[in-house]
């Protein structure tokens, strides 16, 4: 079976939580459509603005080029900015083909609560048509461990 990871991730927190998730799915083989802001903080600060502000030029080529039916599973992850993912959430669901009718996962990143943002995530993953089976928030002021990621991840691959 094949599983598709895609993440955003700003300081390395998220991706950090979707390689633990990833290393417990010995059932899949396991691929990734990361949107990883790289740079100085000013940098990663002026993109984030970018993609908030609907402008995603630096990433259209892999943006047009997304397609779920490759995969048996999608997995999610985003951080949470203000009780909400990241304007990319959206972009990459309108963007993704064949998204309809599969399984998928989501699981968000937060410094406080994320409740909303994960709520908000799994609406629009079924409004696109996709059926959830499992959802994760992963919340810590500063250090999020990589222990409960891959709990997470070894109930996935039972399921």
């Amino acid at each position: 079976m094949k599983a598709l990871i895609t993440y955003f991730t700003m300081g390395g927190r998220t991706k950090k939580t979707a390689e633990a998730i990833a290393s417990a799915l010995d059932n899949y083989e396991v691929g990734y459509y990361p949107i990883e802001l790289k740079g100085k903080f000013i940098e990663k600060i002026k993109m984030l603005d970018k993609f908030e502000n609907k402008d995603f030029s630096t990433i259209e080529t892999e943006l047009n080029n997304l397609d779920a039916s490759p995969y048996d599973l999608i997995i999610f992850g985003m951080p949470t900015y203000g009780n909400f993912p990241p304007k990319a959430f959206n972009e990459i669901l309108a963007r993704m083909r064949n998204l309809g009718g599969k399984k998928t996962i989501v699981f968000n990143t937060a410094r406080f609560t994320g409740g909303k943002a994960l709520q908000y995530m799994k609406e629009k993953v079924e409004e696109a048509g996709a059926q959830v089976i499992d959802q994760s928030k992963f919340r810590k002021l500063f250090w999020i461990g990589t222990k409960n990621a891959i709990k997470f991840g070894k109930r996935i691959n039972e399921t």
